[in-house]
């Protein structure tokens, strides 16, 4: 068989292969770089955190490993719903206590869960349900069980989730962010976890995109001899 027709097949068969993905590729990346990437995260639904100055705290290290069943491996003061406390890590996870008594305050209770999204939350929003999830869901993964979900008013069907041991927001979801995380599912051909750009079959689609590419470049340099052979002959 010539190169040529060589070429031309397998131009032809990885177009009909690949036409589809590459679409995708294209589409996935233009809607993803045209979405504020401020409102996928969803900023907007938040008011800027105030920073107050820490009061002078004494830490009590006796204290707190007595209110916490596990080895403490180390100790901050931080700024938690307006007031100080102590966060402790162990090497299964974080604790926070009162910085006053260092009594124990996680894990949070719901009262405490809606505080904590209430007090950053912008008007006109509102709290809408609040609910204990012994499972992380697919849309907050990632994250450690278990978490508190907040479901809040609005359009986009905005839901937060909030840290029961560490007393943080650690996931904002969105309408805007469930399409966002479809279309880089698309973009990544990670169906699974939406999360692993390094796996084979993107390995395999973008080197048959890359032949695909180089087996037109081939072709149109064989267009162009033929096209001066052509010329050659009628001269």
């Amino acid at each position: 068989m010539r190169p040529q027709l060589l070429f031309r097949k397998i131009h032809r068969w990885l177009g009909l292969i690949l036409g589809l993905q590459i679409l995708l590729w294209f589409l996935s990346g233009f809607f993803m770089s045209w979405m504020p990437i401020e409102q996928v995260r969803g900023s907007h639904l938040w008011q800027p955190a105030q920073s107050s100055p820490l009061p002078a705290v004494t830490i009590d290290g006796a204290k707190v490993q007595a209110a916490i069943p596990e080895s403490v491996q180390s100790m901050v003061v931080k700024t938690w719903l307006q007031r100080p406390v102590i966060e402790a890590t162990t090497a299964h996870g974080t604790w926070l206590l009162d910085a006053q008594n260092h009594a124990l305050i996680t894990p949070l209770n719901e009262q405490q869960a809606r505080a904590v999204v209430a007090e950053r939350l912008r008007p006109p929003l509102q709290i809408l349900a609040v609910q204990w999830l012994d499972e992380v869901p697919a849309e907050a993964r990632g994250r450690q069980a278990p978490l508190w979900q907040v479901q809040l008013s609005g359009p986009e069907n905005p839901r937060v989730y909030v840290s029961p041991s560490t007393g943080d927001i650690v996931a904002t979801r969105t309408d805007r962010w469930r399409w966002f995380d479809f279309l880089w599912m698309l973009h990544i051909m990670d169906y699974d976890e939406r999360e692993d750009f390094n796996h084979p079959l993107l390995y395999l689609t973008a080197g048959s995109a890359l032949l695909f590419t180089l087996s037109g470049v081939v072709l149109l340099v064989f267009s162009f001899r033929n096209r001066q052979r052509r010329r050659q002959a009628t001269s």
